[in-house]
């Protein structure tokens, strides 16, 4: 796996390359760390001669914090770090054109890469939707959950779905049963999550479930998807998921199905 990270030197890229760093230790592959300074800033600037000299100084102590946050605990990881001047965002997409990264990561100020970039971004920290129904949620996926939010430094809203489209106008007892049970789902879910220190929201909607996710990822921006494992039985969760999986074009940001097997 190869991972392309935009660091700055903010706490939140700090955030983003710890994360890469522990993807990279899980996963193997390379980790490449991207950073620019913006030297456009400083074309006619008002502030002195000496500003980007400073900002230069700025920057070279970024790059030692980059170097010493990848050899912390000697982590073993494989990584490049790439320095360049020019746009951070315009850099960040070449670099993705010619590097072919499985994964970019970026802070929430680089945002506007995520629907430019020809391969998955992730923002972090950001919001990680977790679609559910009314199932009970597997502990192995609560976990999952947890450690992801928490190594992403990310906030959760979990998306409860009703299929409405699967009842007639004779069943509306069954469907205001599969109502509670999917709000009972989230709020046992929600309290677990809160308990291990993720911050998390949930809200409930009607509909079919890969379009109510979809509106819902672009209405809370989430910066990842991630579907629960389910039970044996596929659910419309479960296909709902194997839509999006084979149909990546209609989401601008990384999809993850959380194995069963991890239960």
């Amino acid at each position: 796996m190869k991972i392309l990270a935009l660091y700055d030197g903010t706490i939140q890229s700090k955030t983003a390359l710890r994360y890469g760093i522990k993807k990279s230790q899980e996963n193997g592959g390379e980790l490449v760390v991207l950073h620019v300074f913006q030297s456009s800033l400083f074309i006619d600037y008002d502030a002195g001669p000496r500003a980007e000299e400073i900002a230069r100084a700025e920057s070279s102590r970024h790059l030692r914090d980059a170097e010493a946050l990848l050899a912390e605990g000697d982590t073993g990881v494989q990584y490049r770090i790439v320095s360049e001047e020019g746009d951070p965002e315009e850099e960040a997409l070449r670099y993705a054109a010619t590097e072919r990264p499985d994964l970019l990561l970026a802070a929430p100020r680089y945002k506007a890469i995520v629907r430019k970039a020809g391969c998955p971004v992730r923002i972090i920290p950001g919001m990680i939707l977790v679609p559910m129904d009314n199932s009970d949620t597997l502990l192995a996926d609560k976990e999952n959950i947890i450690d992801e939010a928490l190594a992403a430094g990310s906030k959760v809203m979990l998306l409860g779905v009703v299929p409405v489209h699967l009842y007639s106008a004779g069943e509306k007892k069954e469907l205001a049963k599969v109502r509670k049970g999917t709000a009972g789902a989230l709020k046992t879910t929600a309290q677990a999550l809160r308990d291990r220190g993720v911050e998390v929201s949930d809200v409930i909607r009607d509909g079919y479930p890969d379009e109510e996710i979809l509106k819902a990822a672009a209405e809370f921006s989430a910066s990842l998807i991630m579907f629960p494992a389910g039970g044996k039985t596929p659910s419309e969760l479960t296909k709902a998921a194997i839509i999006l999986l084979d149909e990546p074009e209609r989401a601008y940001m990384p999809i993850r199905l959380m194995r069963a097997a991890e239960a």
